[in-house]
């Protein structure tokens, strides 16, 4: 074989060869609980509450660090988690400060935004006639 023919036949065959693939790009890393923690002032309000309800959120990157505040009150253990690009919480059963004797629970989805925090909350009441479930948002600071 000449050698340009066989240098023909080596680029022809270079050409017809498999390409790699390239892989995607990497996405880039979703938030973590570090990412979260201090100190948060939050503002929620519940459907059919025209007051906002202020509490105070405090945590670290140790999810079992977790507590939210209401004046006056004890702190409520709260669980908290990280899912997708959410901060989850879920706090321990309290007495409600909207209706006396009367226990609630309050999960919360949020998302990071500016430094802020904003996003829903639900409320589950348990009263005497069975649970009782109200929505609302919720929008926080972070304190210094």
């Amino acid at each position: 074989m000449r050698p340009a023919a066989a240098l023909l036949a080596l680029v022809l065959f270079a050409a017809c060869a498999p390409k790699e693939e390239e892989a995607p790009p990497t996405p880039p890393a979703g938030p973590t609980l570090a990412d979260f923690a201090g100190t948060w002032q939050n503002k929620v309000v519940l459907e059919g509450t025209p007051d906002t309800i202020p509490s105070t959120t405090t945590g670290t990157a140790d999810p079992a660090s977790w507590t939210m505040s209401l004046e006056g009150r004890p702190n409520v253990p709260t669980t908290v988690s990280v899912v997708g690009d959410s901060l989850i919480s879920q706090t321990a059963e309290y007495e409600s400060i909207l209706r006396a004797g009367v226990m609630v629970t309050v999960r919360t989805a949020s998302v990071m935004s500016g430094g802020m925090l904003a996003g829903n909350v639900t409320a589950t009441y348990r009263t005497p006639t069975g649970e009782q479930v109200v929505r609302g948002t919720l929008t926080a600071t972070r304190t210094p």
